[in-house]
């Protein structure tokens, strides 16, 4: 009877340890939602948007091409298990930021796929122009422990998050590659839990503030502009950031040439 009662009691507690660790990922995604659900809307007009050339916050013929971009961009992330993804440029005014913004907007259209936006072009802030936004905190108070990140961080909608800059940031350098910011980006993935980390970062041949920043992410990608980037400049660009991190692939952005192998230029929708 006393073996037999220990094998009840052994049951039992096994039984309550499998009940408990069954809870355990809905108590965990419900705390993720509840910190998701408490960064301050930010509301955003749509016609701003456009006249900015961001065109997909509803899917159309506009927005067919980011959102295979997209989709690409998901599907590598998901096999290799990557989480933060740079966005980076030779030189500036290649449409690195706009491309970057069309990104966002694409994967906030993903139900249950949550993509937070990381301006961190620090030196010339410019994500904030496109969303029309007057952001009143710095990510270098956030990173140092001057604001909390939910008071810095914005949402718009339920799958989209945006961290922006008003004004450059002294140091931009130093910050990107400092232990607090890696400690920052580890605790933002484990309170918030996005599917996706995006970085708009300096262009790589301009400042070595992207250099020292990609040891923290997991790839990244490359704008070029059509008949403007050197080709010899792309290759220098991709050469370094092969060494430094794994590359993602290449978009040929403002390009006056219709690929003839994508469906996307004929009229589906």
């Amino acid at each position: 009877m006393e073996n037999l009662q220990i094998a009840i009691e052994k049951a039992r507690a096994i039984r309550q340890e499998q009940a408990a660790l069954a809870q355990m990922p809905t108590a965990v995604a419900s705390t993720v939602e509840q910190n998701w659900n408490a960064l301050p809307e930010l509301e955003i007009d749509p016609t701003t948007l456009i006249a900015k050339r961001v065109m997909t916050q509803k899917s159309n013929v506009h927005s067919s091409h980011y959102d295979m971009l997209r989709t690409r961009i998901r599907d590598q992330a998901k096999k290799n298990n990557w989480r933060r993804i740079a966005i980076v440029s030779a030189g500036p005014q290649v449409g690195k930021t706009t491309t970057l913004t069309n990104l966002a907007f694409s994967f906030g259209r993903l139900p249950y796929h949550k993509t937070m936006v990381f301006d961190f072009d620090l030196r010339r802030p410019s994500l904030q122009t496109l969303l029309n936004h007057h952001p009143t905190t710095q990510i270098d108070d956030v990173v140092e422990g001057r604001t909390p990140f939910e008071a810095h961080c914005c949402r718009v909608g339920e799958n989209l998050a945006f961290s922006l800059n008003a004004q450059p940031v002294a140091n931009s350098a130093e910050l990107l590659q400092s232990d607090g910011m890696s400690d920052f980006l580890s605790g933002v993935q484990d309170i918030y839990e996005p599917e996706l980390m995006l970085f708009d970062t300096p262009p790589l041949l301009a400042a070595d503030d992207t250099r020292g920043f990609l040891s923290n992410i997991d790839a990244a990608l490359l704008i070029v502009e059509a008949e403007r980037t050197p080709i010899d400049q792309i290759d220098v660009v991709e050469q370094q950031l092969s060494e430094l991190t794994n590359v993602l692939g290449v978009v040929l952005n403002k390009c006056n040439y219709p690929d003839p192998t994508s469906t996307a230029n004929y009229e589906y929708y």
